[in-house]
């Protein structure tokens, strides 16, 4: 009884968290309208080491935390809906 995996079966998604800090930009209206509003978009995420994906994500979490000089710390949670893909 060993499992076995088909190439290309099941299904496939993509899980990303970050942290950072928002400034009062327009991403952190975006950002927040698209998790209160349960909005898909599409995103390009960078990444350090250069690496990038393109797709549709939605916010599923977003956290705020702590005021300062206007500024406020943050973490989120998108999930992908449909194909990912390098760039």
């Amino acid at each position: 009884g060993w499992r076995q995996l088909l190439s290309g079966a099941g299904v496939r998604s993509v899980s990303v968290s970050g942290a950072g800090v928002f400034t009062g930009s327009d991403a952190e209206l975006r950002m927040k309208g698209h998790a209160l509003g349960g909005i898909l978009d599409s995103y390009e995420l960078s990444f350090e080491g250069g690496e990038r994906m393109q797709g549709n994500f939605l916010v599923v979490r977003l956290d705020y935390s702590g005021d300062f000089n206007s500024e406020r710390s943050y973490t989120l949670s998108l999930e992908s809906s449909g194909p990912v893909i390098n760039v």
